[in-house]
């Protein structure tokens, strides 16, 4: 997310709708993606993952929309600890 704000990076993300997006954080690369959830339809399913590394996920969760997953990932404590909108500051 390099020469984004927080807010940016949110209204970007937010206005493609889901969108696969690349950023940095401390010098590792990381994937968002937001997909419709196979295992059911009606879900969207976010996942972000290190670039270049094993693809575990470093993050994942399901929700009734793009909006309702990001909310869960603004939430979420997992990024060395911290609360993951604190990292793009």
């Amino acid at each position: 997310m390099i020469g984004n704000t927080l807010s940016e990076f949110v209204d970007d993300i937010l206005t493609m709708g889901g969108p696969e997006k690349e950023f940095l954080f401390r010098g590792k690369k990381y994937i968002l993606q937001c997909q419709k959830y196979e295992a059911n339809p009606s879900l969207m399913e976010l996942v972000i993952f290190e670039c270049f590394g094993d693809e575990n996920y470093v993050f994942r969760c399901h929700g009734k929309d793009f909006r309702e997953c990001f909310e869960q990932f603004e939430k979420a404590i997992i990024f060395d600890g911290m609360e993951s909108v604190k990292y793009f500051v």
